[in-house]
């Protein structure tokens, strides 16, 4: 199919599903009945997928190719230490459209529904008179308009880079072409009808890559893996991590058994596919320049809050590991940055969580914050100002998903500690089996478990009691 061809079918089915073409007047009028339109921001909120928080340039890659990224972080705040609540693509949705945990909104693990009841912030805003839409990678048992989207456009769960079978109202089709191009192109679409028809808009746009593809592998442009040299490709310090101070289980657990498919106990195999995944972030970050360039062409810029986060991280070879769950750095921390009007351009390192995503947008659209979510709002740390903030954050993974066993780990500035389960859930009052305490400030690739150690007993003891009162607080 001729791109053009394409590009202009693909409009007219955004415009006769999101009811802009013919029914513009209509809308035009429901918009006009918004009060206060002028006054409302719009919110572009962009989850790419299994990134890791140290892929971008703006957080001192100097390898990585992120040039949109790292411009978005010039006129926004870096959050230097933000993670999520549960690293898989799954729970982590759900936390970032509820602001609630896994553990209270039904979603711990890949492709489960959302609780009964569960308002999302595309309810919230919905109700406000905003247009709500979605685009991209949609991994919940859910459909989009069950969670407040009004236009979806989207694939579910993962899938090749190219030629992706989506689902746009009830019409199912494939998106000719590399899936990040097409999607790109949906949000542009979306953010200009609404704009068009005079709606505040909100637009939460989830990549596919760098998501591996069924090959296991990442299908970036030959252009873009020209760019790096694989001799010059990372290799974590920990790649030969024995796993001697982890739980037993992890030494032939899918983590490490997959990475020995991959090669990982040659430091070669680590860098070869360390290229193609920095080579995939980079296509990546192309596409999402072309839906940031939109926002200046549409005059939308000083109107959008934008939201950049991952969705988990990944190990590429971390402890000699692969893929994600486990509590360790590479995979709990993500990439964040927000910029906006009034936002002023810094680094921000006190810890933040994919949960505060949905407080965040409701007070910045001027809405109540339901008093049941776990996340915070971030306008304090978006505006500069002191204020007391939160000194740790959990990591809750009560179910048993991609080889991993049952955990809860507590985070704060300094330490991490972590409590591993047998089984296949996380029952109430089950003992756990295995305890692990990192000493983030001397050791920050965790590497040496002082669980156990009479000298750390004190710090131990704390971060236990502080873990059971995080997780207590938790409401229903």
């Amino acid at each position: 199919m001729d791109n053009r061809t394409g590009a202009a079918r693909s409009r007219r089915e955004f415009l006769a599903f999101s009811g802009v073409g013919a029914a513009g007047a209509a809308l035009r009028a429901a918009a006009g009945r918004t009060a206060g339109r002028a006054d409302k921001c719009n919110f572009l909120f962009i989850l790419t997928d299994d990134q890791r928080y140290d892929a971008m340039g703006c957080a001192g890659n100097r390898l990585i190719h992120t040039p949109n990224l790292d411009a978005l972080a010039r006129r926004g705040v870096r959050f230097e230490r933000a993670f999520v609540t549960l690293s898989i693509c799954s729970p982590s949705r759900a936390a970032c459209l509820t602001g609630r945990y896994g553990s209270r909104n039904g979603v711990t693990a890949l492709g489960q529904a959302l609780r009964k009841g569960e308002r999302t912030f595309a309810h919230h805003l919905k109700a406000a008179g905003y247009q709500t839409g979605f685009v991209g990678k949609w991994h919940l048992r859910d459909r989009p308009e069950a969670c407040g989207f009004d236009y979806a456009t989207y694939f579910e769960g993962n899938g090749p880079h190219y030629n992706r079978r989506v689902t746009t109202g009830a019409r199912r089709h494939v998106a000719d072409g590399y899936v990040e191009d097409y999607l790109a192109g949906r949000s542009v679409e979306f953010m200009r009808a609404a704009s068009d028809a005079g709606r505040p808009f909100v637009l939460w746009h989830c990549t596919q890559v760098p998501h591996m593809t069924p090959r296991f592998n990442w299908d970036a442009r030959d252009a873009t893996l020209a760019r790096y040299d694989e001799r010059k490709m990372p290799v974590p310090v920990t790649w030969r991590d024995d796993l001697a101070g982890k739980p037993p289980y992890l030494k032939d657990a899918r983590f490490r058994t997959r990475a020995r498919t991959y090669g990982y106990e040659r430091q070669e195999a680590i860098r070869k596919h360390a290229r193609r995944y920095y080579a995939a972030v980079t296509d990546v970050d192309a596409a999402m320049g072309r839906v940031l360039a939109a926002l200046d062409r549409l005059n939308l810029r000083e109107s959008t809050y934008v939201f950049f986060l991952g969705d988990n991280g990944w190990m590429l070879g971390d402890h000699g590991l692969t893929s994600k769950v486990l509590p360790y750095e590479p995979s709990a921390r993500v990439p964040m940055i927000v910029a906006g009007p009034g936002i002023a351009p810094r680094v921000e390192g006190r810890l933040v969580l994919n949960a505060d995503v949905a407080p965040t947008l409701l007070e910045l659209a001027g809405l109540p914050v339901p008093a049941n979510l776990h996340g915070r709002s971030l306008m304090p740390l978006l505006r500069g100002t002191q204020t007391a903030w939160r000194k740790s954050v959990l990591y809750e993974a009560p179910t048993a998903v991609l080889g991993s066993r049952p955990l809860l780990a507590v985070r704060t500035d300094r330490w991490k500690y972590v409590r591993t389960f047998d089984g296949k859930t996380l029952a109430a009052g089950a003992e756990h089996t295995f305890e692990e305490l990192y000493d983030l400030q001397t050791d920050p690739n965790e590497m040496t478990n002082l669980a156990g150690r009479s000298e750390h007993a004190a710090a131990q003891k704390r971060l236990a009691t502080e873990l059971t009162r995080l997780r207590g607080e938790l409401k229903a």
